[in-house]
């Protein structure tokens, strides 16, 4: 497995804007990928990412930025947002992380979660 950091998608507004507010609304019914990113994702400086074999994203942290872990998944509720699009580990630019660095970021946002990490 390999494992790179990106500030990809980190660039999100503290608050949504009027029209999506009102299409979130119009749409209420439908469940939502990652109802726990939602009000977190302006906080995200940066994504850890890690890819499978075939380079496609397995699990992904969000970290802010002091480094601390603000969002991670999938688990029970969030599905993940960079393993919702069709990019591969070819598409990012970034450096690699220390899998161990991985595992210790993901075992601190989890640690007291009352949902499971890894559990989709």
């Amino acid at each position: 497995m390999t494992h790179i950091r990106t500030q990809l998608g980190t660039r999100w507004p503290e608050k949504e804007p009027f029209a999506v507010k009102v299409m979130s609304a119009a749409l209420f019914f439908i469940p939502k990928a990652n109802p726990d990113y939602d009000k977190r994702m302006h906080l995200v400086h940066e994504w850890w990412i890690e890819f499978d074999e075939s380079g496609l994203p397995g699990r992904e942290i969000g970290l802010d930025a002091t480094g601390k872990p603000v969002l991670a998944g999938p688990d029970e509720r969030n599905y993940g947002f960079w393993l919702d699009t069709n990019m591969r580990l070819q598409d990012f630019g970034g450096d690699e992380v220390n899998a161990e660095a991985f595992e210790a970021r993901w075992s601190e946002f989890f640690a007291g979660r009352k949902y499971a990490a890894g559990a989709v």
